[in-house]
């Protein structure tokens, strides 16, 4: 089954508000990256969807183009400095800039701190902090400081980077990087038309999330909001931000998480 989506989450964002732009959203295939990459799309941007798998990545394609929405596939292994080249040289090449960046692909395992190897350790960072550092300077300087316009948006996954969890100590880590790159590149882009944040969601009811073997009713009662989280829930704080709504956020790491930080569980 499914997890559930939340359409309604969605209702407050205008038609058309991203007309006119285009975006890049990489994890596009699946999970919070396909919502979000469905609802740029519906707001009027042209959408790049890309990650490692092909399949996803035309099917997200078809449901976008569906709904009537412009969208193209790229896959990509973002880990690559060189992929990466290779994936800008294509998307510009055919959409011609880059106005709209989502740094969505991640990934992490759990486990103690003293159980992960040093390679464990380097992969989760290579993915989750290196790849997020490359994607976005280069969109930067390739598109989006020339053109004087940008927003990057990255989100830290099921988890805010203001404190360590549990079982997580690499993708803590890594997190808690893209939150001081986030603030760092707000300030040195700022001045020439570039917005940054970083975006922190909750426990996040996904494919992937269910591979964890937990019970979604059980996680949820020791959440604020007492539920679990919507790819549409994480989708529509990105589409506001990148919508004109958002012009004046920078900087900053948008905690949506239902109150999970302040009453978050172990994972194990």
């Amino acid at each position: 089954m499914a997890p559930p989506r939340r359409p309604e989450a969605l209702a407050a964002l205008a038609p058309g508000s991203l007309e006119g732009r285009t975006a890049l959203v990489t994890g596009g295939g699946t999970g919070i990256g396909r919502a979000t990459a469905e609802l740029l799309a519906r707001l009027g941007a042209r959408v790049a969807v890309t990650g490692r798998r092909e399949e996803p990545l035309a099917e997200a394609v078809t449901a976008i183009e569906s709904a009537g929405g412009s969208a193209s596939a790229y896959p990509c292994d973002i880990r690559e400095p060189e992929h990466v080249d290779a994936l800008l040289d294509a998307v510009l090449g055919d959409m011609e800039r880059i106005d709209l960046l989502v740094n969505n692909a991640g990934g992490q395992f759990v486990s103690r701190a003293e159980d992960i190897s040093y390679n464990g350790f380097r992969a989760v960072e290579r993915l989750n902090l290196d790849a997020t550092f490359y994607v976005s300077t280069q969109v930067a300087k390739r598109s989006m400081l020339p053109a004087g316009f940008g927003k990057i948006a990255s989100v830290t996954m099921t988890m805010t980077p203001h404190r360590g969890i549990v079982g997580m100590s690499h993708s803590s880590a890594a997190r808690a990087g893209v939150e001081s790159l986030t603030a760092t590149w707000a300030q040195e882009w700022g001045p020439r038309g570039v917005r940054t944040i970083a975006v922190a969601p909750g426990i996040v009811h996904t494919e992937a999330w269910e591979r964890y073997g937990l019970e979604p009713e059980q996680v949820a009662q020791v959440i604020p909001a007492k539920r679990l989280q919507s790819v549409d829930d994480v989708a529509a704080v990105i589409g506001f931000w990148m919508s004109p709504a958002g012009d004046y956020i920078s900087g900053i790491t948008l905690v949506a998480d239902g109150g999970m930080n302040l009453a978050g569980p172990a994972l194990y």
